[in-house]
């Protein structure tokens, strides 16, 4: 296994040198349902669906959050570090398992136990840790539509995978309540003393999803969830004094996304300077 020292390290929380800011879009590929949402929202769904359901209210509905669906920013950040954590394993770059995230099986082929503070992982020094946060921010990502418009009108019955949705008749039942395929997200990662590689990992997370394989939400295995990515713009601002250095857009947005990639990679090949 690599040592992990090919990465490029972050200068450290106490030193803030530049702040980055990533506009990107996703767009559902397939019906998709973002987090479980309470009970409010089944009801404000089943009066927007206006037809008569075979249960009170359906099961399974988007989250709404300001009238439109929406996935929290710690849902969109659990699926970047859990791709680019796999990845890295695979590749025999270091990477850690939180203490948390210890099953009875202990540290998994490939992983290594929690990172000390003063020698983080490359995914605990971008996502941060149990104890403290990491170099990335990412904002809640929300339907450009309102739920009305972006809530499919007929529910879909399936299985239950779980004994809570078990009828009176014991026949596993539920409702499905997904987003149209074709709703576009809008979202934002904001950062901290972003190095190209980091970077390059978003970019990589992107590629995947243009080949279908990032999935959002619940039910992912019942052909729910896939969304495409497209990063939009990339803003790099000074901290001294705070102020715009560099906006990345269109053909410059690429070239730049090529070049963070190509370093990227080069962790991945363990081929990356010191």
């Amino acid at each position: 296994m690599s040592s992990g020292a090919g990465f490029e390290r972050m200068p450290g929380f106490h030193k803030l040198e530049s702040l980055w800011i990533i506009e990107y879009k996703a767009v559902a590929r397939e019906p998709v349902l973002t987090a479980p949402a309470e009970e409010e929202a089944k009801i404000e769904v089943e009066k927007l669906l206006d037809k008569k359901l075979a249960k009170t209210y359906p099961d399974l509905v988007p989250l709404i959050f300001e009238g439109h669906a929406a996935f929290s920013g710690n849902a969109v950040k659990g699926l970047f570090r859990h791709l680019i954590s796999s990845q890295l394993t695979n590749a025999g770059v270091r990477v850690c398992v939180q203490n948390v995230k210890l099953g009875r099986k202990g540290v998994p082929e490939g992983r290594e136990p929690q990172c000390q503070p003063e020698n983080p992982c490359f995914v605990c020094t971008w996502f941060g840790t149990v104890s403290r946060q990491g170099a990335l921010h990412f904002s809640f990502l929300k339907s450009v539509k309102p739920i009305g418009e972006v809530v499919a009108r007929n529910p879909i019955p399936m299985i239950a995978l779980n004994e809570e949705f078990m009828g009176v008749s014991e026949r596993a039942f539920l409702l499905v309540v997904p987003l149209k395929p074709g709703t576009e997200f809008t979202g934002w990662i904001k950062g901290e003393n972003l190095s190209k590689q980091i970077i390059g990992a978003i970019k990589e997370v992107v590629d995947m999803s243009k080949a279908g394989f990032v999935q959002f939400g619940a039910l992912k295995t019942r052909g729910f969830g896939a969304m495409e990515l497209e990063i939009l713009k990339l803003q790099k601002y000074s901290t001294r004094p705070f102020e715009l250095k560099a906006e990345y857009t269109e053909d410059g947005l690429q070239n730049f996304l090529k070049e963070c990639q190509e370093e990227y990679r080069k962790l991945l090949a363990g081929s990356a300077g010191m």
